[in-house]
């Protein structure tokens, strides 16, 4: 997939849109996010805002590298912690992985997968983490539901 048309597949998540994070240990969590594009629709960023200390917000941007043919998604959040995930997006699933180490040290793996309804407007996602890169456990779910 040329790069151009690969970026442009991510325009449905433009906009606003509430957040619920469910937590195991915080509880549920509300807070919003906004995804625009940036860099004449080149790149899209995506920020995100906690109604909870204990928790981070983030900046992200996304690119696509047409050569891995791949998405990448860069990760910023207010605690200081960096990372590079992998994406792929597809008519329904939304996944993200990080299994190396980058710009933070790999404490432990992590995946997300979001579930798209069919009008693009509502994603359930699920974090998972791997402490040993095999054994998967839950982490935290989040909702998303587009509002503008």
């Amino acid at each position: 997939m040329k790069r151009d048309t690969a970026i442009q597949q991510l325009s449905f998540f433009i906009g606003d849109w509430e957040l619920e994070v469910i937590h195991p240990h915080l509880g549920t969590i509300s807070g919003s996010t906004v995804f625009e594009w940036m860099e004449t629709e080149q790149y899209m960023m995506q920020r995100i805002r906690i109604d909870q200390p204990d928790f981070p917000g983030s900046t992200i941007v996304y690119d696509y590298d047409a050569e891995a043919k791949m998405y990448l998604q860069h990760y910023f959040d207010s605690r200081g912690v960096t990372r590079l995930y992998q994406m792929s997006l597809d008519h329904h699933t939304w996944k993200l992985w990080r299994e190396t180490s980058d710009f933070s040290p790999l404490d432990f793996s992590q995946r997300f997968t979001g579930e798209i309804n069919a009008s693009q407007d509502v994603i359930q996602s699920v974090w998972e983490k791997a402490y040993d890169g095999v054994t998967w456990e839950h982490d935290f779910k989040v909702m998303y539901r587009k509002v503008l």
